[in-house]
C-alpha cells in the first residue's frame, strides 16, 4: 500500500477578476485586473501535495470542450499523475472576484463534468484504491457519488479525508467513515447551525462519528479536535493578496505531510506554513508552493 495519495476531485477553469470595488446587486465596477487559470479544490488540492513531493494520483473529469482540452494540456505539463475522465458535457467554470483592499474572494462555480462523475467511474478506480493510504475528497462533485467514494476507501483501509466545501448536507451515516473532517469555520456553520462555540461543535460532529476534526480559521489559524485531545495551531503573519486555493493549499500539503509520517500536529504546521505562501501570490494552481519554496520561508 504504501504511502500513496488518492485526490478524487474537481477541475475548474478559473476566472479571476481582482477589483477594490467588489459589485452590488444592479450595479455595474471597473475592475484592475483579470487572471484566467486552472484551479477546482481537486486539482488544486492534488497538485498542492504533489508540488510538495506527496505520491499522489488525481482523478477528474473534464467535458468535451476547448476548456477540457486547456485543462488536459495544463495539468501534463505540471507532470502530475492522474487520470482525467472526459464527459459530454462543458468543463466545469468558476467566476472568482477578488477584493484587494481585504484579499477576500466571492466564487461562482458552474460544475459542469465535475458532477458527472458518477459510482461506475469509481468502480473502475480499484487499482489506485489498492495502491493507496489516503484518499482525499471534496464535495464539488455529485455528492452521492463522494460518500461512495468514502465508503469504498473505509472498505479497503484507507484513511479518508472530507473537505466539505463548498457547504453541502450530508447524510448522517457518512460520518463515520471519515477520518479526517476539514471544514472552514464558514462551512462548520452550515453543519453545526447552533449559535454554540466552534468546540461545542466539532463535539457535535465527534458524535456523529467521525473520528478527527481540523477546523481552518483563516488568520486565526485551525483548531483540531478528537476523543483525545484538542489544540490550535496559530496561523503566520503574511500580506495576503489572494486567499483563492490557500484551503486547498492546506488540504493537499497536510496529507502529503501525514503521508510522510508526521502527526497531525505537525501535519497542520506544515499545512499552515504552505498555505501562507499561497495567500501571497495570484491565482490556484499557478500560486501553489513548492517543496524549496518551503525552505526559503523564515
Amino acid at each position: 500500500m504504501g504511502n500513496k495519495i488518492l485526490v478524487i476531485g474537481s477541475i475548474n477553469v478559473d476566472n479571476v477578476f481582482y477589483t477594490k470595488n467588489m459589485p452590488e446587486p444592479g450595479k455595474s465596477v471597473f475592475g484592475d485586473s483579470f487572471l484566467s487559470n486552472i484551479g477546482g479544490k481537486g486539482a488544486n488540492q492534488a497538485c498542492a501535495s504533489f508540488f510538495l513531493n506527496g505520491d499522489v494520483h488525481f482523478v477528474g473529469a473534464i467535458g468535451d470542450d476547448n476548456n477540457g482540452k486547456w485543462v488536459a494540456s495544463f495539468l501534463k505539463e505540471q507532470k502530475l499523475p492522474m487520470t482525467l475522465l472526459t464527459k459530454e458535457t462543458s468543463t466545469g467554470c468558476a467566476t472568482i472576484t477578488i477584493d484587494k483592499l481585504t484579499a477576500e474572494n466571492q466564487i461562482l462555480v458552474v460544475l459542469g463534468a465535475n458532477l458527472k462523475i458518477n459510482k461506475d467511474d469509481i468502480d473502475t478506480l480499484d487499482d489506485r484504491f489498492n495502491e493507496s493510504k489516503y484518499l482525499l475528497v471534496q464535495l464539488e462533485n455529485d455528492i452521492d457519488t463522494v460518500c461512495y467514494a468514502i465508503k469504498k476507501a473505509k472498505e479497503k483501509g484507507l484513511i479518508t479525508i472530507l473537505n466539505p466545501a463548498p457547504y453541502h448536507e450530508l447524510p448522517d451515516d457518512i460520518y463515520p467513515f471519515i477520518d479526517y473532517f476539514v471544514p472552514n469555520e464558514h462551512e462548520l456553520d452550515g453543519f453545526i447551525q447552533e449559535k454554540i462555540s466552534v468546540e461545542d461543535k466539532c463535539h457535535r460532529l465527534l458524535n456523529k462519528g467521525v473520528s478527527n476534526i481540523i477546523v481552518t480559521l483563516g488568520e486565526k489559524g485551525s483548531f483540531f479536535m478528537n476523543r483525545k485531545e484538542s489544540f490550535y495551531i496559530p496561523s503566520r503573519k503574511v500580506k495576503a493578496i489572494d486567499t483563492t486555493g490557500a484551503g486547498d493549499t492546506y488540504l493537499g500539503a497536510f496529507v502529503t505531510a501525514l503521508s510522510q509520517g508526521k502527526n497531525s500536529k505537525e501535519a497542520m504546521e506544515f499545512a499552515t506554513l504552505a498555505s501562507s505562501i499561497t495567500v501571497t501570490r495570484k491565482g490556484a494552481i499557478l500560486s501553489l508552493p513548492h517543496l524549496e519554496d518551503l525552505s526559503k520561508t523564515p
